[in-house]
């Protein structure tokens, strides 16, 4: 498999994409920048807006490292000029969708910090509280539940719960598995349980349920934070896109059509605030 890697203001000679190393040594513990890796695959609108709202909600430390996952809607270029504008750290191009599986190791195979990030190209962090972000809350409490191998922020609705059930949980909702919601990993876990699925398949495949099945296997919880939020972005039929955000020509195999719609869930329609990422007064 074949990337284009963009640094330092340049497009490098296109790279092989060797198999990942699990055997390198944990990196050190020194937690600044923390690293956060972000797959992206068309959804242009949303992708944007992910990428600004880490930008600007991101107060702790870190590496933006974005993979576009064979785009074909423009959203490589999008990304590449935001990188450009100094929003990204590092752009990685591939030029056809290799599939969640191959993108998340690829991306883990060039994080440096432990933990780190694994995101999807639709969440949007809540601001700063109290002058601490998103991502040195969740560090906090990864550091202060030590059995914990992945902990991600609360997003605005779980789809197929009937009501987020986060009020009366602890400060992390232990779960079977949790989804790619900013979702914060303890990197040198991650290399040693395996990774994801090797191989090429350009679909999603639950890689949540793989990933932290394995996590769960050597004896690592998984669990949502109950305070540190975030909002999951969903289309926008006005503009052309569907459910999950896909325009036209652009749908991204694995995703499922269910009831009621995802855009159900949308933020605006539940009355959350964009900031906060909880519920507006009086909603």
């Amino acid at each position: 498999m074949i990337a284009t890697m963009f640094r330092d203001g340049a497009a490098l000679d296109d790279i092989d994409v060797h198999p990942i190393s699990f055997t390198d040594p944990r990196v050190q513990e020194l937690r600044q920048p923390v690293d956060i890796a972000l797959l992206s695959c068309n959804r242009r609108r949303i992708t944007e807006a992910s990428i600004r709202a880490i930008h600007e909600r991101t107060t702790t430390p870190h590496r933006l490292l974005v993979l576009d996952n064979g785009s074909v809607d423009g959203s490589d270029d999008l990304i590449e000029q935001l990188y450009l504008d100094g929003l990204v750290d590092e752009f990685y191009l591939s030029p056809e969708n290799n599939g969640v599986h191959w993108g998340h190791n690829f991306l883990l195979d060039l994080v440096q910090s432990d933990p780190y990030v694994c995101t999807d190209n639709d969440l949007v962090p809540c601001v700063p509280v109290d002058g601490k972000d998103w991502l040195s809350r969740l560090v906090d409490l990864m550091d202060r539940n030590p059995e914990y191998g992945a902990i991600a922020c609360r997003p605005h609705v779980l789809i197929g719960e009937p009501g987020n059930r986060f009020d009366d949980s602890p400060e992390i909702r232990q779960m079977h598995h949790v989804g790619a919601h900013l979702r914060l990993m303890r990197t040198a876990l991650v290399r040693e349980v395996g990774g994801w699925e090797r191989g090429v398949r350009p679909s999603r495949n639950h890689e949540e349920r793989y990933i932290c099945g394995r996590l769960k296997k050597a004896g690592y919880e998984v669990g949502y934070s109950r305070d540190v939020r975030c909002l999951h972005q969903f289309g926008d039929s006005d503009l052309g896109e569907d459910p999950h955000g896909y325009t036209a020509g652009t749908y991204h195999e694995g995703h499922r059509e269910i009831w009621p719609p995802a855009n159900h869930y949308g933020w605006k329609r539940m009355g959350m605030d964009w900031e906060t990422c909880m519920p507006e007064e009086g909603k």
